[in-house]
């Protein structure tokens, strides 16, 4: 959307994305089900999008507003080629720990091998997390973010997968071309809806 600009996220943006995108997510269903209940929950939130951006910048795929009020993590087909050892799963067990506290962790562990599971065999372009500040959202921010990619997308005839985690976003993700293809029912615990997005 005009009024918007939409750049490339760089290294010193992250304290202040990571903040942005823990205000944005700190309701999520899925989220709120997994992440830690405590004080410390608000921490782990800007310290997992902290992790996240780190990892993902490499790619040169996420993206954020001129204000910093909103941020898309893009992940690459080829990312998922990369090797993946026996430490890695120990760190990342670490961190969901931190994430989740102790008495959490198996449900962040659930929800992390449940979207393995069901991604899609198919090259395609991840987003991995789109949020916009609360004091943004409705203003088109999403939008102009999702735009901005799925234009590239459409050119180069790259279809795009996510896993909504909150039903009131299924529409806006419609919109723009996604199709449910499948569910996830985590046990007792909420649903994500895997969206899957053909490029026009």
């Amino acid at each position: 959307m005009e009024g918007i600009p939409v750049r490339t996220v760089e290294t010193r943006d992250i304290p202040q994305l990571s903040i942005t995108l823990a205000r944005a997510f700190f309701t999520d269903p899925v989220l709120d089900w997994a992440m830690r209940d405590d004080e410390g929950r608000m921490g782990a939130l800007i310290s997992m999008f902290r992790h996240g951006l780190e990892t993902d910048l490499k790619y040169g795929e996420a993206t954020t507003t001129a204000d910093l009020r909103a941020c898309a993590i893009w992940v690459p087909p080829e990312a998922r080629d990369e090797p993946h050892s026996l430490l890695d799963d120990l760190l990342m067990i670490r961190r969901f720990i931190g994430y989740s506290g102790l008495h959490r962790t198996r449900r962040m562990i659930s929800i992390f091998n449940a979207c393995e599971e069901k991604q899609p065999k198919k090259p395609h372009f991840y987003l991995d997390f789109v949020g916009v500040h609360p004091e943004k959202q409705g203003q088109g921010y999403a939008t102009t973010l999702l735009l901005h990619t799925l234009t590239r997308l459409d050119v180069k005839r790259t279809p795009a997968y996510l896993e909504s985690s909150n039903i009131l976003n299924n529409p806006l993700y419609r919109r723009h071309g996604f199709e449910i293809t499948d569910e996830i029912r985590l046990q007792d615990g909420p649903t994500l809806w895997c969206m899957w997005r053909d490029p026009i």
